[in-house]
């Protein structure tokens, strides 16, 4: 790299989301849906608001996305390529060869990143793509700073390449969620966004970030060093916004806990409430944080589905990940929900370390027992960051050099633990009564996509 004091001026920024091939990834099963990169449009009108020229490309909704890059990579001024839009901060894709070919596409000079992927491998995404620099962690606020001319010296939360040594400027500062503007849903076509469990004109809201919980396998890297909430009037604006002016029908408020202030949450469900939008919602909350009374303003405010993370059906497995639940509070909250007339979906996992076979048929089990509307098995990830990954390292000191993923925590072999989670995606789909229940209760077009799904998940 030259100089760092003297850089080009900046006045127009490509803001771009790779597509992902297949509506389920190979590697790790990562669903790859058409849900809007709400960290770009973020990034995108706090950019516009400060007098730059933006433009978004979603590879997940933009079959010739390769194309248009390539085409209008040449016509900005820098290009912003994210590994993982927020939807993907907590479980990003797994393919990181797929990634730096999407990179190689963008000219060096012109080409910035951010997302989980840097901010877990600054020097190896740096190197493997070329690009100028990488932004670690929490993107907006910095993003900002180096399209405005900040030295980048001096600037915390980025990485670069300087004499081909990697300089790191250390951790980002987390962010007041109260300065970011409403999302650019002008920069997007809302109308190619959809949940298969909610519908379609879909969005993505955040009313907060972070999580006290120290759960083993949660990866919350690019979530700050702390929760933060956004104002109550904020994060309505926003949704009115979407609703009223952009057409919006569905939403997912995509907080990792959206019930952790009881009190907030209340406030902003009777305000919705009171609004009577054509708007149905989701969330995800810990089964424990939810009660009737709860239950009862989230559906007068249009929720319609709550996802659950349950992880495990063995008691001793669940103690171990450190989330602090056990499994007759997660039946209690399931059923609470399920009398509020307000669909589950559950999430499990397996390969957790010591786990055995028995204990996975204790959750496959467990699963059908708690029959939520929804539930889908994952392969546990040890990603870098966590203690699940903290712990393997400790036990295989040459693992804490590597830098890629492990896919799976390596006391399970691949082979077993895929055959293990399409056990248990057939023994929860393949019932006879959960199957004539969900045609009764889904139109026929929920129901196809719900099959597709299923099939990409047990082949």
């Amino acid at each position: 790299m030259g100089s760092l004091d003297v850089r080009p001026q900046i006045k127009s920024v490509l803001l771009v989301n790779p597509g992902w091939d297949g509506i389920v990834s190979k590697a790790g099963k990562r669903f790859n849906r058409a849900w809007p990169p709400l960290s770009l449009m973020v990034c995108a009108s706090l950019l516009e608001q400060n007098g730059f020229f933006v433009h978004i490309i979603d590879g997940r909704v933009d079959t010739s996305w390769r194309e248009r890059l390539v085409q209008l990579g040449t016509q900005f001024d820098k290009v912003v390529l994210t590994s993982s839009p927020l939807d993907r901060w907590q479980c990003p894709n797994l393919e990181l060869d797929y990634f730096f070919q999407c990179a190689r596409l963008v000219p060096p000079s012109k080409l910035w990143i951010m997302g989980a992927h840097g901010t877990l491998f600054p020097e190896l995404i740096l190197r493997q793509t070329g690009a100028e620099v990488v932004i670690i962690g929490e993107p907006e606020q910095t993003l900002l700073a180096l399209c405005s001319g900040r030295d980048w010296a001096e600037l915390p939360g980025i990485a670069f390449l300087q004499r081909e040594r990697m300089v790191h400027t250390g951790e980002p500062v987390d962010l007041d969620l109260g300065t970011l503007p409403v999302p650019a849903f002008h920069l997007i076509d809302i109308s190619r966004y959809r949940y298969e469990l909610l519908g379609d004109r879909f969005a993505l809201f955040e009313g907060s970030r972070g999580c006290p919980f120290s759960c083993s396998f949660c990866l919350k890297v690019m979530f700050g060093s702390k929760v933060r909430f956004k104002p109550v009037e904020h994060l309505l604006a926003e949704v009115d916004e979407a609703v009223v002016r952009f057409g919006v029908r569905s939403g997912y408020f995509i907080d990792l806990e959206f019930s952790l202030n009881r009190d907030r949450t209340m406030e902003i469900c009777k305000c919705l409430a009171e609004r009577r939008y054509p708007f149905i919602w989701c969330c995800q909350t810990r089964a424990d944080s939810v009660d009737r009374e709860l239950l009862y303003w989230m559906k007068q405010a249009g929720c319609r589905l709550i996802h659950f993370g349950v992880e495990s059906g063995s008691e001793e497995i669940l103690d171990q990940t450190k989330k602090g639940i056990d499994l007759a509070s997660i039946r209690r909250g399931i059923a609470l929900t399920t009398e509020a007339g307000i669909e589950t979906a559950c999430f499990f996992m397996f390969g957790f370390p010591g786990e055995t076979r028995v204990d996975m048929e204790r959750t496959i089990e467990f699963s059908r027992s708690l029959n939520p509307t929804y539930a889908s098995f994952h392969i546990v990830t040890p990603y870098p960051g966590t203690l699940l990954h903290l712990h393997l390292t400790k036990q295989n000191p040459g693992m804490s050099r590597r830098i890629n993923f492990i896919t799976h925590y390596p006391s399970h072999s691949q082979e077993f633990l895929n055959e293990m989670t399409r056990k248990a995606f057939r023994n929860f789909y393949l019932r006879p009564g959960y199957i004539w229940s969900r045609i009764k209760a889904a139109n026929v077009k929920s129901w196809i996509n719900q099959l597709r799904l299923f099939n990409g998940f047990v082949h």
